[in-house]
């Protein structure tokens, strides 16, 4: 045997595993890095679902809108709303049917005279709001966790000579697939 070959098989003492040591931390960084990856994935699907939650929400609310604006405009075929919307006559502070009237000056609260919008202080999950389809033939909109409901709020304004002229101020409440996902849509509408 020669004395080259002889160098190449003895072990050398002076080396004390570093390359296992190494390796370990090469899979504990990589083992870490695929970790956080899948939490990462985890997380932009639960993001990617409330969005898409929140949109089904939001097509809801706007459906419901036209629906509000059908019922103002009077009753079509299917229609259950009887008499039709003239002015404000069928509108009282009670809001029976959905239709809401403040008065003259609005809703005075009696806490701080501030004027108080009718929806901000009745039920837009039961009666007295009015689900969607309700007064019209629209028919219920699939995978949401309830249907969505309006108020229609009469307003009465006479501009400085001119004739009196209605508005109606229709609020709307949706919810998605998931109840805790809500949008509320808001609309000045005149005919």
């Amino acid at each position: 045997m020669n004395m080259n070959n002889a160098a190449l098989i003895r072990p050398d003492r002076r080396q004390r595993g570093a390359a296992l040591l190494t390796g370990l931390i090469f899979m504990v960084i990589l083992t870490l890095l695929g970790i956080t990856a899948a939490r990462m994935a985890g997380l932009e699907e639960r993001m990617s679902g409330n969005m898409r939650d929140r949109s089904l929400a939001m097509q809801a609310a706007e459906m419901a809108l036209r629906d509000a604006e059908r019922d103002i405009r009077g009753p079509l075929a299917g229609s259950t709303r009887s008499p039709a919307i003239s002015g404000i006559s069928n509108f009282v502070a009670a809001c029976t049917d959905g239709l809401c009237y403040n008065g003259a000056n609005g809703n005075a609260n009696a806490v701080d005279w501030k004027v108080t919008p009718i929806w901000t202080l009745v039920s837009m999950t039961a009666a007295p709001s009015v689900a969607y389809g309700a007064n019209t033939p629209a028919t219920d909109i699939d995978g949401l966790s309830a249907q969505p409901r309006y108020l229609i709020e009469g307003i009465r304004k006479t501009p400085p000579g001119g004739a009196e002229e209605f508005y109606y101020r229709v609020t709307v409440r949706a919810q998605g697939a998931n109840p805790n996902t809500v949008v509320w849509l808001q609309e000045v509408f005149k005919p």
